[in-house]
């Protein structure tokens, strides 16, 4: 990842980019009575429109413990799918480069087609745009470990630290399968970014601060007494799997606490995007009902 670059027909060009989105994202903040008062002024079938394009948006956000009716929407996403190939590549894609975001909230279906561990998909959060060297936050949705999220910490285009979470016990929906759909939603509010699939809360992540082990899920059960073959062979099947899954998040967590870096800063606002991810082969995304709400005013 640390030597990974996005294609250019997507890419982020700090110099053009991030210079309107800076002074659009001011404006938004500047003129939030403006905009509502805009929206008055609509159709009433626009009116309609608008409100049923919103209506899933408003009745997911309590989900993830939010006011609906705090916030506005920054942007819904058509959908898009991105394909990486080879050794640690990376591609974005964001329609609606002028939102700037501090405190937000990020949702999307994803399909995904990856070869290796570390493959993903997933989102860049608070993104600077500049291409040679990005600063960033990466969370990446991968099949390894049945179902794992990492969140990093990019510093001038170089991975910095990263934190392992798991669905593996926490979300009975996850799906690791090649060609299933989950979906991965995260809330940023500050330095502190809690991380969803599928509806269901699988960790927290300080920015900044050193990796804590992940809740490891709880055991299966033995079977009762006087159960037959078939329920043993069950029940050691899925204690193999668990002491498997069990053993590689402690092993993850032990080389993340190594690895990590202090003094690394806190990026507190920037560009949201959807982003696939290869760690070799090729990775197919498949991002659907994408959108971006943001927390502040």
């Amino acid at each position: 990842m640390r030597t990974a670059t996005a294609a250019a027909d997507n890419a982020f060009d700090a110099a053009a980019n991030l210079q309107t989105a800076q002074a659009v994202a001011t404006a938004r903040r500047a003129s939030a009575e403006a905009t509502r008062a805009a929206a008055s002024g609509l159709s009433e079938s626009d009116r309609a429109a608008t409100a049923t394009a919103l209506a899933p948006i408003l009745a997911e956000l309590p989900i993830y413990g939010l006011d609906p009716t705090q916030g506005r929407i920054g942007w819904t996403h058509p959908p898009q799918t991105l394909e990486v190939e080879g050794y640690q590549q990376y591609d974005y894609a964001n329609r609606f480069m002028g939102t700037i975001a501090r405190d937000f909230v990020v949702s999307a279906d994803i399909t995904w087609n990856t070869t290796g561990g570390l493959a993903g998909c997933g989102f860049v959060l608070r993104s600077d745009g500049a291409l040679e060297a990005l600063d960033q936050y990466l969370v990446i949705a991968t099949r390894a470990g049945n179902g794992r999220v990492i969140f990093s910490t990019m510093v001038d285009g170089e991975v910095k630290n990263g934190i392992d979470h798991y669905a593996y016990g926490l979300d009975p929906d996850f799906d690791w399968r090649n060609d299933t759909t989950n979906r991965l939603t995260v809330v940023a509010q500050g330095s502190v970014f809690t991380l969803y699939t599928n509806g269901a809360k699988i960790g927290e992540v300080v920015a900044g601060q050193p990796p804590s082990m992940p809740l490891l899920p709880t055991a299966p059960q033995n079977p009762p007494p006087g159960a037959g073959a078939a329920a043993l062979a069950e029940y050691q099947r899925q204690l193999d799997e668990y002491l498997k899954v069990v053993d590689q998040m402690q092993a993850n967590f032990r080389a993340r606490l190594a690895e990590y870096q202090k003094d690394i800063p806190l990026f507190d606002r920037g560009f949201v995007a959807m982003v696939a991810l290869s760690e070799s082969g090729r990775t197919v995304c498949q991002f659907d009902n994408a959108w971006l709400w943001l927390l502040e005013d």
